[in-house]
């Protein structure tokens, strides 16, 4: 399966996109397929510009986005060259989608940017040059052959697979001994071993795994009728966000321990999403935050 790229632009810059679209097709043509927006597999019929973007983005696996000079704007007394604004908002999306690696914003050498693109190597091309930063692009993508891009950590997925996998399995089985057994999730905040805090709450509740086959889980010995469970698929959390937020001193690295906090609250709600939704096993099943 080759991978996709997405290409935008104005209808003016549609030249230089499909410059761009030759030179990858002959160079990556084996691995990679690009689209431009006028091949009309990014906007569909009956549906609005905008959700056909925000699908794309999440669909491709680079965006390179043209702006020409094709506006003037007049910033603060004096009048730009700038690209239109749609191409703008599209390089955002890609960007905040695929990441700086494998999404490109490619202007006229004579265009206003964003004071956010400050202090930012931007390609910049013009008549005589533009087969050269073409090339340029064409380098930087032939970087990314033998890596994949880490998206946003699936844990609304991983949840819907614990829930289906684990959870309705177990809760069927039990009904069917006791209606009104009692099941807890336990969600750890602190994720990066969850064999050690399976044993340290184990320590402190004692209990003994169910038999009787998978799908197991434990049963409070003092509570007989009542379980719980510490999800293991949370290891796969704490390991994307490992990979995608690399350390770069010792110690508390706050943007890794937010992001993961994050990710754990989507997997609660996921869980509770479906609970409702299911409804049979609602008061059953309660999920906690240890």
């Amino acid at each position: 399966m080759k991978r996709k790229i997405f290409i935008g632009s104005s209808k003016e810059g549609h030249q230089v996109a499909e410059q761009i679209k030759n030179a990858i097709n002959k160079q990556f043509g084996d691995w990679i397929e690009c689209e431009t927006w006028k091949d009309g597999k990014v906007f569909s019929q009956n549906k609005n510009t905008l959700d056909c973007l925000v699908r794309a983005s999440r669909r491709y696996d680079y965006g390179i986005l043209v702006a020409s000079k094709d506006d003037i704007a007049l910033k603060r007394l004096r009048f730009y060259n700038t690209m239109r604004d749609n191409v703008l908002f599209e390089a955002g999306l890609f960007l905040g989608s695929l990441g700086l690696q494998r999404a490109f914003l490619i202007t006229s050498d004579s265009i206003s940017l964003p004071s956010d693109y400050f202090g930012v190597t931007v390609i910049k091309y013009n008549k005589k040059n533009l087969q050269n930063r073409i090339e340029s692009i064409v380098t930087e993508i032939a970087k990314t052959k033998g890596s994949f891009n880490l998206k946003p950590v699936p844990s609304a997925a991983l949840a819907f697979g614990y829930f289906e996998n684990f959870v309705k399995p177990f809760a069927k089985k039990q009904y069917a001994l006791k209606s009104d057994f009692q099941f807890k999730i336990l969600l750890p905040k602190n994720i990066s071993d969850i064999d050690a805090q399976k044993a340290k709450y184990l320590s402190g509740h004692p209990s003994t795994e169910t038999q009787g086959g998978r799908p197991s889980a434990y049963e409070y010995n003092n509570e007989k009728g009542c379980f719980w469970d510490i999800p293991t698929t949370l290891n796969t959390i704490y390991q994307l966000v490992d990979y995608m937020v690399p350390p770069t001193e010792l110690g508390i690295n706050v943007e890794k321990e937010e992001w993961i906090e994050h990710e754990l609250r989507n997997f609660g709600g996921t869980l509770e999403m479906l609970l409702h939704k299911h409804g049979v096993f609602n008061k059953n099943i309660q999920i906690e935050f240890l």
